[in-house]
């Protein structure tokens, strides 16, 4: 009788240790939240580029604005932020020593850091409308341990392939996530933007981070704040922050993120890529590896952020961001000769983007863009 009653206790046990390995190995594989994006569908849709308003504009009836450098107004929702910097670098592999002379050293290799040779991202950050007020498109690379960050201009005006039925066939792609929020339906605002993307500019990505400024402004306090170093002081109608080094906790550091006027959008850009360059570099610097994973996991596992990482991804990324350097990541910006500012009849201020912009987008995703700062 006691045998009996054993062996249902060790089975018992054997199956509540086979239902958590399967948990655990569901949890390491299948992101907690988020959904993959159809992104086969998308790429199959045939719809009019965005080069295509470069003959359309008449129709359009937009009127020139000054070549020079404009700033967008503050009434619609902002251009991009260098979410996600990348990560610094762990101690080459050292080479074997030898057993005679005549043999050479060979290194150790490195395993790589996910089974994937490439992962593909946007990164966006919202505004209180559900608006991108910051857009990025990141390729990190397994293979070559590098990382690359473009950032789109929020403001770039192109068809809107999927609001028909609603009557919009025009708008800024920073748009585009709220469209599909509000017109479609809660957590569909990605796969919008993920289609007005394909459909205008021919990129795609296999996974996204969505997350609001406040998200921002709470994970920035989260590790007590960053330091910046300004070489010139910045400034709008409500505040001001002088040359030199600053403190920024979560709330300052969005508000200078999102200043808007005294300059153009292209100093805001670099504006945001200071923060959250400040940000990688103390999470790197500054907390251990464990402290990293944890941050890593409450990001992904945050029921206020959006996003489609699995816990196996994220140790992916905290391993390539131990193995590389600064010079191995590169943030890119569209040139400015592939666009240019316009004002609809309306009066808005807007970003044509030239044909050239989906082949210099494709070329950073694909891993052929040779340029770099």
């Amino acid at each position: 009788m006691p045998d009996k009653r054993n062996r249902r206790i060790t089975m018992s046990l054997l199956l509540l240790l086979a239902a958590a390995s399967a948990g655990i190995y569901w949890i390491w594989n299948n992101p907690p939240f988020g959904k993959p994006l159809p992104i086969q569908s998308l790429i199959s849709e045939q719809v009019t580029p965005a080069s295509a308003l470069m003959e359309a504009e008449s129709t359009l009836e937009f009127t020139a604005t000054p070549e020079d450098e404009a700033a967008i107004p503050a009434d619609s929702a902002a251009e991009d932020a260098e979410v996600l910097p990348a990560l610094p670098v762990q101690e080459s592999a050292q080479a074997e020593g030898s057993q005679t002379l005549h043999q050479t050293e060979q290194p150790v290799e490195q395993a790589p850091c996910s089974a994937a040779e490439v992962m593909t991202v946007a990164v966006l950050g919202l505004d209180e409308n559900e608006q991108t007020d910051a857009i990025r498109l990141m390729r990190l690379d397994f293979v070559e341990e590098r990382i690359s960050v473009v950032s789109i201009p929020r403001d770039f005006w192109v068809p809107i392939v999927d609001m028909q039925e609603h009557g919009i066939e025009y708008g800024r792609i920073n748009s585009t996530y709220a469209y599909g929020e509000y017109l479609d339906g809660a957590g569909r605002g990605i796969e919008s933007f993920a289609k007005n993307m394909q459909a205008n500019f021919g990129v795609s990505f296999d996974h996204y981070l969505v997350l609001h400024f406040e998200d921002i402004e709470k994970y920035i306090d989260l590790i007590g704040g960053v330091d910046v170093t300004l070489d010139q002081p910045v400034f709008d109608r409500e505040r001001r922050f002088s040359a030199g080094q600053h403190h920024f906790d979560g709330e300052t550091a969005v508000l200078f993120m999102r200043m808007r006027e005294g300059d153009s959008d292209f100093y805001r850009v670099r504006r945001q890529s200071l923060v959250l360059t400040a940000f990688y570099n103390k999470v790197m610097h500054e907390l251990n590896l464990w402290q990293q994973i944890k941050l890593g996991v409450a990001i992904i596992s945050d029921r206020s952020i959006q996003t489609y990482f699995s816990i196996k991804d994220a140790y992916a990324l905290a391993c390539l961001a131990g193995r590389i350097e600064s010079e191995d990541v590169a943030f890119i910006e569209i040139p400015s000769d592939l666009y240019h500012p316009m004002t609809t009849n309306r009066g808005a201020s807007v970003i044509i983007p030239h044909e050239g912009v989906a082949g210099f987008l494709q070329s950073v995703m694909d891993g052929s863009y040779a340029g770099g700062e």
